[in-house]
């Protein structure tokens, strides 16, 4: 049983520390590889979570909210904020980039919500998310 645990633990670290790396990438990226940057993310998020970037902005709420609270806690946190650097690049680059930033606005925004309702712990970083999103719209 503890080795089981022990597992699970890891696994959770290994997740979060990919998540971490991705919004770093992201986030180092300059204005003219956005499109690149999104698609190495993508695919990185389809093989170890199943879920894209694009699924999530086409998705329904209700579907969102299932496989979101199926997650634990900090990889969603860590999502909201790949998603949250993925819109600031988006918005900054002039690329033409085959996502609808309303949608992910939206999604991000619910996603936060989940969270604010659920978790124990209360999140400046995710309350100044929510507000800059919200200008957005």
């Amino acid at each position: 049983m503890i080795e089981e645990k022990d597992f699970i633990l890891r696994e959770v670290l290994r997740l979060t520390l990919l998540l971490k790396q991705l919004i770093s990438k992201i986030t180092g990226l300059d204005s003219g590889n956005v499109s690149i940057g999104i698609e190495e993310t993508e695919q990185s998020l389809k093989s170890k979570f199943d879920l894209s970037i694009k699924e999530i902005s086409e998705m329904s709420n209700d579907d969102l909210l299932k496989i979101v609270q199926g997650m634990n806690e900090t990889h969603v946190e860590k999502l909201i904020e790949l998603v949250f650097e993925l819109i600031k690049k988006i918005r900054a680059s002039n690329e033409n980039i085959n996502l609808e930033q309303s949608e992910l606005i939206k999604k991000n925004i619910l996603m936060i919500n989940l969270l604010d309702e659920n978790s124990k712990t209360f999140s400046m970083e995710r309350m100044s998310i929510k507000n800059v999103l919200q200008r957005w719209l």
